[in-house]
């Protein structure tokens, strides 16, 4: 019988009970099989973490380097127009050289840092984490598979037990006939004998075999599962290594201030000192200040709207419906507005447009003469 029929055969009588022998107990193997079942348990959560852990490493590349690529892109500049209708930067040289272009960083962003950053965290993390986490599963591959040839000794031990209790049984047989069968009985029974003593000496070195297995798979298996403790430190090593590239790059931003943008020559109107920005609180004390946050200059005007507003109010509201918004609610403390966000009050009536014929597209006012009657 080859050796793989007799394990064929064997799984299928301790899977289905085949052949009637049901007092024959199988040789066991319980305790790699529960320390394998739990070390797969643990192999699952492994790889699960391990997944994570790549995800962390690629997204934190990613950042690193589109931070890197954002903050070396130039800033939008302000352009003005010249005398002679040329759009040009702003501290454009008289020789037709562009102003000097910022980047989004600023001068002391460091960008070759990002860089640099992004590859030793990189590497930290395959050398320090994921290599060992590899190696251990690597470590249970092999133990999954010499489990499957411990299996395979199993059965053939299994199967060479039950051959040398069938020849046994027949010796025994042959003998309680001797006092029929004589000689020929005799004879028989020597060369079931001898075939009984060959397959005890197979199956003792198959037993030896499987026991020497069975140790050395119990020994690889202790030393793994000894070996998942080290999980948390890996953990661990893992927080401690973004934790280290998230600061460096943040060191290699630079200081964190706005970029001075140069203001445009030509502010006709606009008082000195006041631009785009000046309405614009700049730190939170100044939001939550409501009416303080005003500037000087339109103070005046935003309480001469107040009263003009409470005046309004007091009369019966205002012509063609009421207020919508009072000025204690623009200028509250609690509001994110002030008094001169409201809208202007209209100093004189609009004229209702002249009746015309339906024209869909506006083609009837599209030319030169209506864009200079427009602007007229």
């Amino acid at each position: 019988m080859g050796a793989g029929w007799r394990r064929f055969t064997e799984q299928a009588k301790q899977k289905w009970h085949v052949g009637g022998e049901r007092d024959f107990v199988a040789t066991p193997n319980t305790r790699n099989e529960m320390m394998l079942q739990e070390a797969g348990e643990f192999a699952g959560h492994l790889k699960k973490i391990e997944k994570d852990i790549r995800g962390l490493k690629n997204a934190t590349e990613g950042i690193l380097l589109s931070t890197k690529a954002v903050l070396s892109a130039p800033l939008p500049r302000v352009y003005e127009e010249t005398q002679g209708g040329k759009v040009v930067p702003l501290n454009a040289s008289s020789a037709g050289q562009g102003a000097v272009v910022l980047p989004i960083g600023g001068t002391d962003f460091n960008a070759e840092e990002l860089a640099k950053i992004s590859k030793e965290t990189s590497k930290k993390l395959e050398s320090e984490v994921l290599a060992p986490m590899e190696r251990w599963m690597n470590a249970y591959a092999l133990v999954q598979n010499r489990m499957n040839k411990l299996e395979s000794l199993r059965l053939e031990v299994d199967s060479r037990r039950r051959t040398v209790a069938k020849l046994g049984k027949k010796v025994d047989m042959q003998r309680a006939r001797l006092p029929q069968t004589r000689a020929k009985g005799e004879y028989e029974m020597e060369n079931t004998i001898k075939v009984l003593q060959h397959k005890e000496s197979k199956l003792s070195a198959c037993r030896q075999s499987f026991k020497e297995h069975e140790a050395l798979v119990y020994h690889q298996l202790t030393n793994l599962i000894r070996d998942t403790v080290w999980l948390k430190s890996y953990l661990s090593a893992v927080l401690r290594v973004q934790t280290e590239a998230f600061q460096a790059a943040n060191a290699a931003l630079g200081q964190m201030r706005a970029a001075a943008l140069p203001a445009p020559s030509d502010m006709t109107g606009v008082p000195a000192g006041v631009g785009v920005g000046a309405s614009i609180p700049s730190t939170p004390e100044a939001l939550t200040a409501g009416r303080d946050a005003t500037p000087p200059h339109l103070q005046a005007n935003s309480h001469d709207m107040a009263r003009k507003l409470q005046h309004k109010q007091a009369a019966g509201g205002l012509v063609g419906g009421s207020v919508a918004v009072s000025a204690s609610a623009l200028g509250s403390k609690d509001s994110l507005y002030t008094i001169q966000d409201a809208p202007a009050m209209p100093q004189h009536r609009i004229p209702a447009a002249p009746a015309q014929g339906y024209d869909r597209y506006g083609e009837q006012a599209y030319g030169r003469s209506g864009v200079q009657a427009a602007w007229a």
